[in-house]
């Protein structure tokens, strides 16, 4: 059915019709602005890269680690290592995409980054070729995840911090050490923790947050545009 239509004569153009065809456009760009938004909210940071390494697009995560530069690095419009011994595995991985195959990096050097080389392709042709490079995370347990967990249950905060502490990987008198409290009020706030969160033990407790949603930190100001 015409949206909008008008009646035609000889000398008239039909210039009110928006029927989807004339819709697509603008709805494909306000569906790429969504997109992006989206994967801004993701904490992997994730990397559109055709083989030969020129960047198409970068989502918040991957801008912030231009920014840290240990990993990766933005040259003019490539992605590169910034490591100059690890560029030809870069590469490698890039073009093995192209070609439809999956390659898992390690970048960087002292905790490396694992990085994976996902193949995007729809076609045959390499023009088609379009490779996704997924960074791994930084941390099990991101804060601002465990934040809304601890928002979510009632937590109070010094009990969200003590919570990011047991994240971390710290013991309860780790966590008193560093926090300079005695043990004993640890004890009690991992008690009132498990109690608001329904968990059976501080192994219960980390695991339901280690497979939280990976919720970004939308720390714009930083970010490269």
């Amino acid at each position: 059915m015409l949206e909008h239509c008008i009646t035609a004569t000889p000398d008239t153009r039909i210039v009110a019709y928006l029927g989807p065809e004339r819709r697509r456009q603008s709805t494909a760009e306000s569906m790429t602005r969504w997109l992006a938004h989206m994967l801004d909210e993701t904490d992997h940071g994730m990397l559109l890269v055709s083989p030969d390494g020129t960047l198409h697009h970068a989502n918040q995560p991957a801008r912030l680690e231009f920014i840290r530069g240990d990993t990766l690095q933005l040259v003019g419009s490539h992605v590169n290592a910034a490591r100059r011994e690890q560029q030809g595995s870069l590469l490698g991985a890039l073009a093995d995409a192209g070609h439809g195959r999956r390659r898992l990096l390690m970048l960087g050097a002292g905790r490396v980054l694992p990085v994976a080389a996902v193949p995007l392709s729809e076609g045959t042709r390499e023009t088609d070729a379009m490779a996704l490079l997924v960074l791994g995370k930084r941390r099990n347990c991101p804060g601002l995840s465990v934040d809304f967990f601890a928002h979510t249950h009632g937590l109070t905060c010094a009990e969200a911090r003590v919570l990011q502490a047991l994240c971390g990987g710290l013991r309860p008198k780790e966590v008193a050490r560093q926090f300079e409290v005695a043990v004993s009020t640890v004890r009690t706030q991992i008690t009132n923790i498990r109690h608001k969160t329904q968990t059976s033990s501080i192994r219960d407790l980390v695991e339901r947050v280690s497979t939280l949603p990976p919720i970004a930190s939308r720390v714009r100001s930083a970010v490269l545009s």
